[in-house]
This record gives structure tokens, sequence and C-alpha cells, in this order.
């Protein structure tokens, strides 16, 4: 039998559900020193440690947020970071 095609853009509905998130990177900052982590888990590996006070491009938050700091993209706890800071 011919394989059933995979769902295509046209339509959308599966694909506008996904951005709730804005795609351009908002500002940030760090509230208490925290350690960036290659995924959104503990048990991630740490990349570096951030200080407080520390502005951060934030890319996007659920219960963990991806940033930008210092050109490295990595993951911290949302409440570690005030958006729109």
């Amino acid at each position: 039998p011919e394989p059933l095609p995979a769902a295509t853009q046209k339509d959308g509905a599966q694909a506008k559900v996904e951005a709730k998130q804005p795609s351009a990177a908002e500002s940030g900052r760090i509230l208490r020193g925290v350690t960036m982590r290659t995924g959104p888990k503990n048990g991630a590996a740490a990349i570096v440690t951030i200080p407080a006070k520390t502005s951060v491009q934030v890319m996007g938050c659920k219960k963990w947020c991806q940033i930008v700091y210092n050109g490295k993209r990595g993951w911290i706890y949302k409440s570690f970071v005030k958006t729109g800071a």
C-alpha cells in the first residue's frame, strides 16, 4: 500500500498551537546566581554559573527558560529570571 502523507503546512492549525511564545528574544535579568544547564532539568550538565543582576536574552519560558548568555544557549529555572527587565 501507498504510505500516507505526513501532515503538511496546509493544515496550519498544528503550527499555530506551538507558536505561543514570541519568536524574538526578550530581555531578562537574573535574580539570584544560577547555573545555566544544557537541558531543562536539574540533572542536565552545567554550562556556566550566571551571577545575580546579569542581563540575558530569554528565548522562551515554561517551567524552565531557554536563554542566551555570552553567546551560549542554555536553560535556567523560571524563578531565577525576571523577563522584560
